[in-house]
């Protein structure tokens, strides 16, 4: 079972959902669509967001930055 979480790229403003088979851990690369092709960015932040109409939301900051 895929989970859909919320995504944000480098502090943009832009804000996307993207389905993974695991949850990913901060630190972990993962591997994205952007524009067409793929990018390797960095896990920032994990956020569990309590509450909506469909359940809890997971927000995922990440980053193009090496850590």
């Amino acid at each position: 079972m895929a989970v859909r979480c919320r995504i944000s790229i480098d502090d943009a403003r832009d804000v996307d959902e993207l389905a993974f088979q695991e949850l990913p851990r901060v630190g972990e690369s993962v591997s994205i669509p952007v524009d067409g092709s793929s990018k390797d960015l960095r896990v920032l932040r994990v956020v569990h967001m309590p509450g909506s109409e469909q359940g809890a939301t997971t927000m995922l900051e990440l980053t193009s930055r090496i850590l």
